[in-house]
């Protein structure tokens, strides 16, 4: 009886736990997610990576959008002047990932390699987002 209490509620917990870790996911995560588990072969890791860089690009031109609207004229140009500056790091970052990943053999790096570009995107989008929470607060 203890056993089958335990197992009950192990379950209860693991059934939670997966609806509370998706819910603190960002969608595109989520996206992600199910996309792969659809399709994960290369060709199908391949097609949800990138699908998944466009959205995370689309999201971090949002939000500068967006603060670009919040903030003064000199704060813009301190915006602009970092994006740029950025743009060059993630331009660098991404010959250094292919680099990096062409040394290798094997179709599975192909998807890892679209993954580091994919998080070097994300991290600023979710940074620019940050920017934007924070002086829109009340």
């Amino acid at each position: 009886m203890k056993r089958k209490l335990f197992l009950a509620l192990f379950f209860c917990f693991i059934i939670s736990f997966k609806i509370y870790s998706q819910e603190d996911k960002h969608p595109i995560d989520v996206y992600l997610d199910s996309c792969m588990e659809i399709n994960p072969s290369t060709e199908g890791m391949v097609r949800c990576t990138d699908e998944a860089i466009k959205m995370w690009d689309n999201e971090l031109n949002k939000f500068y959008k967006l603060l670009i609207k919040t903030l003064d004229g000199e704060s813009v140009n301190i915006l602009k002047s970092a994006q740029v500056e950025w743009i060059v790091f993630r331009d660098k970052e991404f010959a250094n990932i292919e680099n990096i990943y062409s040394r290798k053999e094997g179709t599975m790096y192909i998807p890892m390699q679209l993954f580091s570009r994919l998080e070097i995107i994300k991290a600023r989008a979710l940074q620019l987002q940050d920017y934007y929470e924070l002086l829109t607060e009340n």
